[in-house]
């Protein structure tokens, strides 16, 4: 696999620049210019023949709120508080009203309800809307009101001054009258629709609250009733239950309290009462419970007892047990100890009259208390049903408040007719029409057109896949550029003297010969410039045999094999062309040869030698080789053996051959020819043949092994168009190193340098 082969397999990238979007409209500049003239052209011839247009102008003022007569406390029925954005929506909202069909409608009918004086006829009326339509408006008809509402929408233009609250109303219409009268008709309807509305919603408003208060007075005088029926029942009336709440709620506390002492008191009663059965004693001196330790009465009893005691103990150490004064302190010692024991028994009886007492005092309490926290339940039932009274009637009387304030103020907007929206200006009936009109239009369509034209223009350039350039043979197809052919324009002056034998077809202006009539032109320098990228692709073994072909039929495949067999035999080469294509022959008309039989399909075929049919061009060094009679299977033919030798009989004759076949996408033939020729050149028509074409059919040749591809050749390239693609510009201002002294490039004379030898 080549080098060719592996860019083929390669992707290609295309960009864009500055550069190549000029070159687009450059190469389409013929198409954009058609357009840009046409369409203003026609634009403007219809809008000459129109009538002419008038345009009338009225003014109106839209305020966010109405004028507050009766104070900032004043609200009218449609009022909301309003900032920036709720005033651009109220703006953007009245807009859409002034273009909507309900005010159109609303105009048609005024206008059908107006009287008018026609101009000329003072003495004469006639309905506002005549001369708005042909036919005219039978306003009894809802088809012809529908028609003309749907034409006063489409006239009517609706624009808000900047930075203001003033709106434009405008109309364009032939007639100067009607155009101001529908302008000042749309705005007086549409002040009087909006009063219309605002009205009937304050009168709306006002029947409802009406209604609304004579309800709420009723619910209010029942509430009040009630409230008061209950005050007089629960006895509300002399005291407050906020008073009764209050005094009661002290009665409790003061009741808490007083049974949280008792309570204490009363467990430590109980502990002093269980403590005295604990450690009751019959002993006086041993008896330790409470009340009795501490008892002033039994504290001087033991006293007195126990200096008694000391005193019988003393005495009896003196006398005997039966000595009287021993047995009168004895006897005053068991008196005493009964009277310990007589006071501690009343201790006890005290101790546990002290526990009743406490015990019934908290019972009592709890008692006092529990009907008192019941009492406080009744009463806060009481004032729960109290409140929601009077809540409710706090409430009416708010409401009624409200809905009677609302209820006047209503019935003021009513009387007042308040209106956010006033006129300003209004339309005066033109003098002229619209002189900007056909300017403007005109200006319209040329830009519009303009747009237009480059944007088809591009798009013209995007669908077109052909080959136009080095970049696309290189890249998209994959093929090396052996060169390019300019577009050829025929001299019929030739600047050389050419043989005789093609003199004729010279002057003719044939595109076949002109390498040989403008040696030194353009297209010359870029044949011999593309023989010596061929000859010098492989410099040690130059193909001797080359296959001219290309992917369709008149894509100049035949002239570029003459005009590059030409610059062969003019550098000394004998050189043979073989028409190859026995399909559609042309050689021998291209070097005025007559059409005979005889040629390569007849030597093939083994009927006569193939030297005795190789003709002289009268060209130096350059001979052709006719196809002659037709076969019917060329395919078939190319294939037989004979072919091949009489390939190698030409080799021995000639130094170069060169075959001209058929295009290789069409038929075989070329597929055939590919693979008995030492080198195969493709040739691309610029902006004719098709990348994909191209490179499906590179591709093919490729897959074959025995196939060399040279590369390929583009063909017919138009430089002006050209000319800001880099280097073709040299082939275009300089005729490719070629074009100096008195020649003639491309059909035109350049006379400003001296010409040298050609290579």
């Amino acid at each position: 696999m080549n080098k060719t082969t592996e860019t083929l397999l390669e992707g290609s990238g295309s960009s864009f620049s500055l550069a190549s979007l000029f070159d687009v409209v450059v190469k389409r500049l013929w198409l954009i210019l058609a357009i840009v003239i046409t369409v203003p052209l026609i634009v403007g011839f219809v809008v000459a023949k129109q009538p002419p247009v008038y345009q009338a102008t009225a003014s109106i003022i839209i305020d966010s709120t109405v004028p507050q007569y009766l104070g900032q406390s004043f609200k009218d029925v449609v009022d909301v508080e309003t900032n920036w954005w709720s005033a651009q929506e109220l703006l953007q909202t009245e807009l859409k009203v002034l273009k909507s069909y309900k005010q159109a409608e609303a105009t048609v009918r005024a206008l059908c309800d107006m009287k008018v004086h026609p101009s000329g006829e003072p003495g004469v009326t006639v309905p506002g809307i005549q001369g708005l339509m042909t036919p005219e408006v039978d306003c009894s008809k809802p088809a012809d009101i529908s028609r003309a509402t749907g034409l006063v929408q489409a006239l009517l233009v609706v624009m808000p001054v900047r930075e203001s609250r003033v709106v434009n109303l405008t109309v364009e219409f032939h007639q100067a009258d009607m155009a101001a009268r529908l302008a000042n008709t749309s705005a007086r309807v549409y002040i009087t629709r909006n009063l219309e509305r605002r009205l009937s919603q304050s009168e709306d408003a006002a029947t409802w609250l009406g209604d609304e208060y004579g309800d709420l007075t009723n619910e209010l005088n029942t509430a009040e009733r009630a409230l008061i029926e209950y005050k007089k029942k629960n006895n509300v009336v002399a005291i407050s239950l906020e008073d009764q709440q209050n005094d009661l709620s002290n009665r409790r506390k003061k009741l808490s309290d007083e049974l949280s002492q008792i309570q204490v008191k009363l467990i430590s009663a109980k502990a002093t009462r269980e403590q005295f059965a604990a450690l009751q004693s019959d002993n006086p001196m041993e008896d330790l419970r409470p009340g009795i330790i501490d008892n002033v009465m039994l504290l001087k009893l033991k006293g007195l007892y126990l200096d008694e005691y000391a005193r019988v103990i003393e005495l009896r150490g003196k006398y005997l047990e039966k000595h009287p004064m021993l047995t009168s302190h004895e006897e005053r010692l068991t008196a005493i100890r009964a009277d310990l024991q007589h006071e501690a028994k009343l201790a006890q009886k005290s101790l546990e009259a002290q526990y009743a007492t406490l015990t019934h005092q908290e019972r009592d309490l709890k008692a006092a208390l529990d009907a008192t926290t019941q009492e406080a339940l009744r009463l806060e039932q009481k004032a729960i049903e109290y409140n929601r009274l009077k809540r409710s009637f706090d409430r009416l009387i708010k409401v009624s408040e409200q809905v009677g304030g609302r209820e006047r103020e209503s019935s003021l907007a009513q009387h007042l007719k308040t209106n956010n929206i006033r006129p300003l200006d209004e339309a005066q009936v033109p003098g002229s029409a619209v002189a900007a009109h056909l300017v403007r239009s005109v200006l319209v369509a040329l830009l519009l057109s303009l747009v237009m034209g480059i944007g088809l223009a591009f798009v013209l350039e995007m669908l077109d896949s052909t080959v136009k350039s080095q970049e696309d043979v290189e890249k998209a197809a994959g093929l090396v550029f052996l060169g390019l052919i300019p577009k050829i324009l025929p001299s019929l002056k030739p600047p050389e003297p050419v043989p005789l034998a093609v003199q004729s077809l010279v002057k003719a202006g044939s595109t076949d010969l002109y390498v040989l009539a403008h040696p030194r032109s353009s297209v010359a320098e870029c044949c011999r410039a593309i023989r010596t990228n061929i000859l010098f692709m492989t410099p040690d073994t130059p193909p001797t045999s080359l296959l001219i072909t290309s992917a369709g039929p008149r894509e100049g495949k035949t002239t570029t094999a003459v005009n590059l067999a030409i610059t062969m035999a003019q550098s000394g080469l004998k050189t043979l062309i073989i028409d190859t294509d026995m399909r559609r022959p042309r050689l021998h008309k291209t070097f005025g040869l007559p059409s005979t039989p005889d040629g390569i399909s007849r030597a093939i075929l083994g009927e006569c030698e193939v030297m005795s049919v190789v003709r002289d061009t009268g060209i130096p060094n350059l001979w052709l080789l006719p196809c002659g009679a037709l076969p019917p299977n060329p395919a078939e033919l190319l294939h037989a053996a004979r072919f091949k030798t009489i390939k190698e009989e030409l080799h021995k004759n000639f130094d170069r051959l060169i075959f001209d076949s058929p295009p290789v996408g069409a038929v075989t033939d070329a597929a055939i020819l590919s693979r008995m020729t030492s080198g195969t050149v493709l040739v691309a028509k610029s902006g004719a043949t098709s990348k994909d074409t191209l490179a499906l059919l590179a591709k093919r040749l490729f897959a074959d092994g025995s196939v060399n591809v040279l590369g390929c050749i583009l063909n017919d390239l138009d430089l002006d168009k050209q000319t800001g693609k880099g280097y073709y510009q040299y082939y275009a201002k300089y005729g490719y190193y070629g074009a100096y002294g008195d020649d003639v490039v491309d059909g035109k004379s350049d006379k400003k340098n001296p010409s040298p030898e050609s290579a």
